[in-house]
């Protein structure tokens, strides 16, 4: 049981600068995770960038989850994880662009429609099994797996 897959998306606008949202993403990800940028303009004509980073290889995965430290994995812990799993058993989550940027890991309410970066985590679920449990489970490994990394707060550096 664990996590299958992960997605990263990040909509970069013309304002921001693109080279600390790179860093800021790459941190969170880590090495070895598919990276794809796609540059273009807005309607408006100003210039934008779209980022994602994504793996299928389960550890990477587990690896990327567990990278957000374990404070933000404590906070998704101690509250309701069944708001933020979908029909296809992804667990869905969103941290706030802006903070990432300073090196803060912090979940973001997405009703309050700030910049941020998605986070999409497949969850391996199989018959018989509820999937309530099995991300728990795996946010309880993850929450085990930054703290065996010294990851407390996040594994992201502010240098």
């Amino acid at each position: 049981m664990g996590v299958l897959s992960v997605v990263w998306r990040v909509h970069s606008s013309g304002l921001d600068d693109t080279k600390i949202v790179r860093q800021a993403l790459d941190n969170l990800t880590g090495d070895g995770l598919e990276s794809k940028e796609d540059v273009g303009r807005s309607w408006h004509g100003s210039p934008q960038v779209e980022f994602e980073r994504r793996t299928r290889k389960k550890s990477k995965s587990r690896e990327s989850l567990a990278r957000m430290g374990a404070k933000a994995l404590r906070g998704l812990m101690d509250e309701d994880v069944s708001l933020r799993i979908d029909e296809n058993n992804v667990f869905h989550l969103r941290l706030s662009l802006a903070d990432l940027c300073c090196g803060i890991v912090k979940i973001t309410d997405p009703r309050r429609r700030l910049p941020c970066i998605k986070g999409e985590f497949k969850i391996e679920v199989y018959p018989g099994q509820d999937v309530l449990e099995v991300t728990k489970n795996v946010l309880q490994r993850a929450y085990d797996q930054a703290l065996r990394n010294n990851w407390g707060h996040s594994a992201i550096s502010t240098e």
